[in-house]
């Protein structure tokens, strides 16, 4: 990792990466987490925060199996 962040390219990548997707993308979940009432979210911001896009899956399939997943309606009649 210290090799890699002596790269000037990697630096301009990696800092994009930790400031929108792990903040912007972990705070959705946990938002969502907390709209939906789903647990185990600790995984999925784990994963987000560490690798990316996987945690993100994660959070969907958890959602999806626990029954609290799909689209939620923009208003109720």
């Amino acid at each position: 990792m210290v090799r890699l962040f002596e790269v000037r390219d990697f630096v301009a990548e990696e800092w994009p990466h930790v400031l929108i997707w792990d903040l912007f993308v972990g705070r959705a979940i946990w938002l969502d987490s907390l709209e939906r009432d789903v647990g185990f979210t600790w995984a999925s911001l784990l994963l987000t925060n560490g690798i990316g896009p996987p945690g993100l899956l994660l959070y969907v399939t958890i959602c999806l199996l626990s029954g609290r997943g799909g689209s939620r309606p923009l208003y109720h009649v």
